[in-house]
């Protein structure tokens, strides 16, 4: 681990872990998801905030996105801090990067760390084409070209770490949690999604990333290679203890049990 105090591009080297963490949930995440995600930070010594997203989550993220920007403020105001840390959950992680780059919110960010976020979309979005936020993180949408094409491109992403695996089962492409920008521990092995996000290994990596350290694993994206930054390890051969693995079996079970019914109705109707 390095030292706790660590300069990383973009800041003045402050400590991180006196700002409170502002936790944004995911796609129909439910409320005690959020509770045990804070309670994993808070193991950790920092103080957490849990955002309540209407609907669950499901809803317009630019309203999502707003409610962060206002939770913000109330955290700043209420309390006297100056800035907050941010730890976005699967789609948590695109909601936060709206509220960072849309509404200045990088101004108020220490640190920021996602968790197998769809940075830049993901095609389980087309499942979810009945709500809002599904139909918005589908590659190519209007909401993610607006935010590509958005003229405030600066939204502080060399202060932020992406934690994704080469493959989740959801976050399809995984290259969409890459933060070229940024830092990234990408995990070789494939672990579920739900697995990434609940894991306590990596929470716990994200969290001590908050605190200002850089996680055994990390690296710079291509662009903060190109600035200068540094090469921390290589990258993390296998999943940290206390993994959840893919089952396999379980996914792709129902829709073996549902194409053989159908097969049985076709049989009947000849």
């Amino acid at each position: 681990m390095l030292d706790a105090n660590i300069s990383l591009p973009g800041t003045t080297g402050e400590d991180a872990s006196p700002f409170p963490v502002l936790i944004i949930p995911g796609y129909g995440a439910p409320l005690y998801q959020t509770g045990w995600v804070g309670k994993q930070v808070q193991s950790r010594c920092l103080d957490t905030i849990s955002v309540k997203l209407p609907w669950l989550g499901v809803g317009d993220m630019k309203r999502s996105a707003e409610i962060v920007a206002e939770q913000v403020e109330s955290v700043k105001g209420r309390y006297g801090f100056e800035k907050v840390n941010l730890l976005g959950f699967s789609l948590g992680g695109l909601i936060a990067r709206y509220y960072l780059q849309e509404f200045d919110g990088h101004r108020s960010m220490a640190r920021a760390a996602f968790l197998a976020p769809p940075l830049a979309g993901a095609y389980m979005g087309y499942l979810g084409f009945f709500t809002p936020a599904g139909r918005q993180v589908r590659p190519g949408s209007s909401f993610l070209r607006d935010l590509e094409d958005s003229r405030k491109r600066e939204w502080g992403s060399e202060r932020c770490l992406s934690i994704y695996v080469r493959w989740d089962g959801v976050i399809v492409p995984s290259e969409s949690a890459h933060l070229p920008a940024g830092y990234n521990l990408r995990l070789a092995r494939p672990i579920s999604h739900w697995g990434v996000v609940l894991s306590r290994g990596l929470i716990h990596r994200a969290t001590d990333f908050l605190k200002g350290s850089l996680p055994d694993g990390v690296e710079p994206g291509r662009e903060l290679k190109a600035r200068g930054a540094p090469r921390v390890y290589a990258l993390t051969p296998q999943p940290p203890a206390g993994r959840h693995w893919i089952s396999w079996s379980a996914i792709f079970s129902p829709f073996k049990a549902l194409a053989g019914k159908v097969k049985a109705l076709t049989r009947k109707a000849r």
